[in-house]
């Protein structure tokens, strides 16, 4: 025979399960939705390091070409909008050359599967460039380099002094 205070709990440990039960369930929730979120950041920063490794390679690649005298270089000094990075440059959304006198750097230079185009501009000539000798008279050059990986895109630019002696 059940007394009164026995019939009354007979339902609460059902009900405490459920809420235990119910907590877990929220508790794994959260964690496979902060687990996601920490792969989507992972895979972003992926993609970064992607894009600025392939920008990082080609633009050594082309300061060792022209030091090699392997690329042609521009003859007349850039003027005003000629000189400025194109606004397609620095969109994520462009996945092809900025400009068209933008060329490819090749897939075995960029590397990753990340796609990568370059740019060189005459800025002017300088007697004294910085870090080098006195009265050495230089042609200065910008290097412009834009890769594109996944939604990412790095832009790098160096100036090359180019030195006759």
């Amino acid at each position: 025979m059940f007394t009164g205070s026995t019939r009354r709990q007979a339902g609460s440990a059902l009900i405490i399960s459920l809420v235990l039960l119910l907590m877990l369930t929220l508790t794994a929730v959260a964690g496979i939705g902060i687990s996601t979120s920490q792969e989507r950041m992972a895979h972003n920063v992926k993609l970064k390091n992607d894009s600025f490794q392939a920008a990082e390679s080609g633009l050594r690649y082309i300061e060792q070409q022209v030091r090699a005298n392997e690329l042609m270089l521009p003859l007349l000094v850039c003027v005003q909008a000629g000189c400025e990075l194109p606004v397609a440059a620095l969109d994520p959304d462009h996945l092809s050359a900025p400009a068209a006198d933008w060329s490819a750097l090749p897939v075995a230079v960029a590397g990753n599967d990340a796609r990568a185009w370059y740019r060189i501009v005459r800025l002017g000539d300088s007697v004294m460039p910085a870090n080098l000798a006195a009265g050495a008279p230089s042609t200065l050059y910008r290097i412009s380099v834009v890769s594109h990986k996944g939604a990412t895109r790095t832009v790098l630019e160096s100036v090359y002094a180019f030195t006759r002696m």
